[in-house]
C-alpha cells in the first residue's frame, strides 16, 4: 500500500465526492456553476445544520466556478473540501465555527496519517482559500481568515521531478515501435510532450482540429490551466504526430479528439479522448523497455512530469 493509502479516515473514497462528469472531460460552460454549487453543497451537507442561502457552499460556488474549471482540478479540490469537512465533524465543529487551532490539529493528523508533504500542504492552500471567501461573505470574521493563514505548511522539497539526459531521452523515443498505428500514436503524444511541455489535460483533450500550418511550422492550439489557450509550436514533433494523423486516418474528423484510445480489436482507434492515466503508463513502459528505471526509491519517479522538464530542441528521428 502506497502512502497515501494508508491514511483510513483522513481520506475519503471516491464515492463521497459525487461524479463531476467523465473522467479527462472538462465541465462545459453551460452547467460547471450548477455542478459545482451540486458538489459543494453535498461535501457540507455533513455538517448539517448549515442551511439557507447564505452557507459555505454558496460563498465558494463563485471563485470555484472561475478557478477551477477543469474536472481534474475540482475533483481534488473536493476531495480536500471534504476530507477536512468530515475531519471537523467527527471533532464535533461546524466548518463556521473552526479556528486556527482546529487546522493545526488536522495538520498534525494528517501527517501522522503519513500524507506526504506535498498533500498536506496542498490541503492547508485550499482552507485559506475556502476560508478567505468566507471571510469576505461575511460567514466568519476576517480574523479567523489571519490566523489560518499563519498555520505552516511542511516544508516541501522544491524541483523534485527527475528529468530525462537528451540520451536517455532519445533512447525512450527510439523504443517506440513505428510499425504499428498504437506505437505510432505513442510517438507522437510523446513527442508532443517533450516538444510543448504541455500538462495531460492539454494534450489529451485537444483535437484534430487545433492542428495549424501556419506555411513555416506546425503549431498546436491547447488549453491549459485556468482555462488559458496556448498555441504550442510542435517543431519536430510535427513530423511523428501528422503520420499519426494521417495512417489512422483521422484528418477529416477536425471535431474528433487529436490523441485516442486503441479500439479492442487494435485495428483503429475509438472515438474518445485518451484516458489521462494512458501517458503516465505509456512513458513507464517505454522508460523500462529502454533500459531506464522509471521508479526512484523516497521521490517521485519518471513520468509526464519528466519529459515536460527534459527540453529536446534537436531533431530525433
Amino acid at each position: 500500500m502506497s502512502k497515501e493509502g494508508e491514511t483510513n479516515n483522513l481520506v475519503k473514497s471516491e464515492a463521497n465526492v459525487p461524479a463531476i462528469s467523465n473522467p479527462g472531460q472538462e465541465l462545459s460552460e453551460v452547467d460547471h456553476g450548477q455542478k459545482v454549487s451540486g458538489v459543494l453543497a453535498q461535501i457540507f451537507s455533513a455538517a448539517g445544520e448549515l442551511s439557507g442561502p447564505n452557507t459555505p457552499a454558496s460563498a465558494l460556488v463563485p471563485w470555484v466556478s472561475d478557478v477551477l474549471q477543469s474536472d481534474h482540478s475540482f475533483r481534488a479540490y473536493g476531495h480536500d473540501l471534504a476530507d477536512f469537512v468530515e475531519h471537523m465533524k467527527r471533532l464535533g465543529v461546524s466548518p463556521l465555527a473552526v479556528t486556527a487551532d482546529h487546522v493545526r490539529l488536522y495538520k498534525g493528523a494528517m501527517l501522522k496519517a503519513g500524507l506526504r508533504p506535498t498533500t498536506v500542504a496542498r490541503r492547508l492552500s485550499v482552507l485559506r482559500g475556502a476560508y478567505r471567501q468566507f471571510a469576505e461573505k461575511g460567514l466568519v470574521p476576517w480574523k479567523v481568515a489571519q490566523d489560518l493563514s499563519t498555520v505552516k505548511a511542511p516544508q516541501v522539497a522544491k524541483n523534485t521531478t527527475p528529468s530525462l539526459t537528451r540520451e536517455q531521452a532519445v533512447a525512450l523515443l527510439e523504443a517506440v515501435p513505428t510499425d504499428t498505428l498504437q506505437g505510432l500514436r505513442d510517438l507522437a503524444i510523446l513527442q508532443t510532450f517533450f516538444i510543448t511541455g504541455c500538462r495531460v489535460s492539454a494534450v489529451i483533450n485537444a483535437c484534430v482540429g487545433h492542428l495549424e500550418f501556419d506555411g513555416v511550422e506546425h503549431f498546436l492550439h491547447v488549453t491549459e490551466k485556468r482555462n488559458k489557450r496556448a498555441r504550442k509550436i510542435l517543431l519536430d514533433a510535427a513530423r511523428p504526430v501528422l503520420r499519426y494523423v494521417q495512417e489512422a486516418g483521422l484528418g477529416e474528423d477536425l471535431e474528433g479528439p487529436l490523441f485516442r484510445p486503441l479500439s479492442p480489436d487494435g485495428l483503429g482507434f475509438e472515438r474518445r479522448p485518451m484516458n489521462r492515466k494512458t501517458p503516465w503508463r505509456l512513458v513507464k513502459k517505454y522508460c523500462r523497455m529502454a533500459g531506464i528505471s522509471p521508479d526512484r526509491l523516497g521521490g517521485r519517479g519518471i513520468g509526464v512530469h519528466s519529459l515536460r522538464k527534459t527540453a529536446i530542441t534537436d531533431a530525433i528521428r
